[in-house]
């Protein structure tokens, strides 16, 4: 057991317990005191050994001593008071080490969880990066910078129904087709974010009038509206028209900016 370095001492106490005893008997019994705490409380039965403690004290002052402030019992001699204040500081003593091994131990288990946890985490990432690197170059249009491409792609990473790398690239080499002019496709970064793939591209072949001008579909990208997503392809009137049949919710309408 660890040592307990301090006696705690009433002083009014102390006073009026000894207010009776001479100068020696005094310096003798606060050696006592003293004495025992150091051996957890007790002091030995033996004598001389009790008399070269008091610095060689007449055996009557040990005597006396003993039978005003000791108890007897098979570990040696006790004062009462100070027995339960030794056993209260150890009690105290005993706590507070658990506790402080209890924090010790709960600071190295997150030290080793979050160190486990970024490691898994890097490794995530750099498989990620491997894998945008495959899913770039298979782009047919590389709009916006690659940098801002991977951050939105690692960002998917959270999403729980994140769609399969080959449907990313297969989806968006679709949109790439749809539109007529490279500039109206949107950025890879921008498209991620918005979830583009989940827009409704028209499979069938689109359609022309007589001077060779492309008919556009009005209303292809619905799907995305009632997502609340718009596209910089999409018109404010085709979208409210939809509102009004019902098709597309309010909250939807507001994430857009609509004030409906």
């Amino acid at each position: 057991m660890a040592k307990i370095w301090k006696m705690g001492i009433s002083p009014d106490q102390f006073i009026a317990d000894t207010q009776d005893l001479t100068n020696e008997e005094l310096g003798v019994y606060f050696r006592l005191i003293c004495y025992a705490w150091k051996k957890e409380a007790y002091l030995p039965k033996d004598q001389e050994r009790l008399q070269r403690i008091g610095q060689n004290c007449h055996q009557k002052t040990i005597q006396y001593l003993l039978k005003q402030f000791f108890i007897e019992d098979d570990n040696g001699f006790y004062c009462k008071a100070q027995k339960e204040e030794f056993e209260w500081v150890v009690e105290k003593s005993e706590k507070a080490k658990v506790s402080a091994d209890k924090r010790w131990e709960k600071t190295q288990s997150d030290r080793n969880t979050n160190y486990s946890n970024n490691y898994s985490h890097n490794k995530i990432i750099k498989l990620k990066e491997k894998q945008f690197d495959e899913l770039w170059s298979k782009l047919k249009v590389k709009r916006g910078t690659k940098s801002e491409g991977l951050k939105a792609y690692i960002k998917l990473f959270k999403m729980k129904d994140m769609p399969e790398t080959e449907f990313i690239i297969e989806k968006f080499n679709a949109k790439c087709d749809s539109v007529v002019e490279t500039k109206f496709i949107p950025h890879f970064s921008r498209w991620l974010n918005s979830e583009g793939w989940t827009e409704e591209l028209s499979s069938e072949k689109k359609e022309q009038d007589n001077f060779g001008i492309k008919v556009r579909d009005k209303f292809a990208n619905l799907g995305l509206w009632k997502k609340g997503i718009k596209t910089l392809n999409d018109f404010d009137d085709d979208i409210l028209k939809k509102y009004k049949e019902g098709e597309i919710s309010k909250e939807a309408m507001e994430r857009m900016s609509f004030s409906v």
